[in-house]
């Protein structure tokens, strides 16, 4: 027959240790481990004591929201050396989900940002840039500045731009009701190449672009990191209006030097945008993870 076993939590048995998210917080429980009939084997034993990664007890967590997220990841047997067939069992749980008081204490979202820039072709010196960065390449009208170009060649511009980062956490247990907790990989995917279509993180409608995501596991969670390109030309390319033969067309500029030396210079520059599909970028970040970003936490002391 097959042995049978108890096991009651202790008084007084639980410890925790909470860190700010997405650090890992724990809780150890000790439980009081026996046999009440048959033969003890180290299988049984084993198995009876619980092995990681599981859920904590039901008796536990309650309903406790918070407690509910916590995986067990370490278990230690120790008999009891003054009874015979008794154990003490540690189970050491955590969770990288929120806090004790509240769920959205803890949701997880921060933004890192670099500084690099663009260089490209620059035929004209403060142009007049279309609304929100959209434009239309075929019959497209002259961008109007400053020409800066010496008989057909352009001048090399740095374009500023701003790398963004924003990481974020998902819970990537699957859930009792059926296997749907990935991330939505598929509208992350169609934002790729698309820019802003309503102001994002504070930037101008059209100014930002979507490069993509990177996401790897770590323990039961996703660590999730979604890239932007912001570009202070709205991603635009100058384009100079061609002959024929593809050559600009050329004709009388300023003149420059002394004595004065006349030069030619592109007659019609138009701008090319390569990323002309736009989104609001909505299903990207949720409420609660853009909150955390723009309203840290702790308040400042007045």
């Amino acid at each position: 027959m097959a042995p049978t076993f108890t096991m009651i939590e202790r008084a007084n048995s639980r410890s925790y240790s909470i860190v700010p998210t997405p650090g890992e917080s724990f809780i150890t429980i000790q439980y009081l481990l026996t046999c009440d009939s048959g033969t003890p084997d180290e299988a049984s034993i084993l198995s009876a004591a619980g092995s990681p990664p599981s859920r904590i007890a039901s008796g536990i967590y309650s309903g406790n929201a918070y407690l509910k997220t916590m995986v067990i990841r370490e278990v230690t047997i120790e008999p009891v050396r003054e009874r015979q067939n008794a154990w003490i069992v540690t189970h050491r749980a955590s969770t990288r989900n929120g806090s004790l008081l509240s769920q959205t204490d803890g949701t997880y979202c921060t933004c890192t940002r670099a500084t690099v820039v663009r260089s490209t072709a620059m035929y004209r010196y403060n142009p007049t840039f279309p609304t929100n960065g959209s434009v239309t390449f075929s019959g497209a009208v002259d961008i109007a500045g400053d020409k800066v170009d010496t008989n057909g060649k352009p001048k090399v511009y740095d374009v500023p731009q701003q790398l963004v980062t924003i990481e974020t956490q998902y819970d990537r247990t699957l859930p009792q009701s059926g296997p749907a907790a990935e991330p939505d990989w598929a509208t992350y995917t169609s934002y790729v190449g698309a820019r802003n279509s309503a102001v994002f993180l504070n930037f101008p409608i059209g100014t930002l672009l979507y490069q993509g995501f990177q996401t790897a596991p770590e323990d039961n969670y996703y660590r999730l990191s979604h890239t932007f390109l912001y570009d202070a030309w709205y991603h635009l390319e100058q384009i100079p209006a061609p002959n024929p033969t593809g050559e600009p067309i050329l004709v009388a500029g300023v003149s420059i030097g002394t004595p004065s030396v006349p030069i030619l210079q592109v007659k019609d520059v138009v701008f090319l945008q390569r990323f002309g599909t736009t989104a609001a970028f909505s299903g990207i970040l949720p409420a609660a993870a853009l909150t955390a970003l723009t309203s840290p936490k702790p308040l400042a002391i007045a």
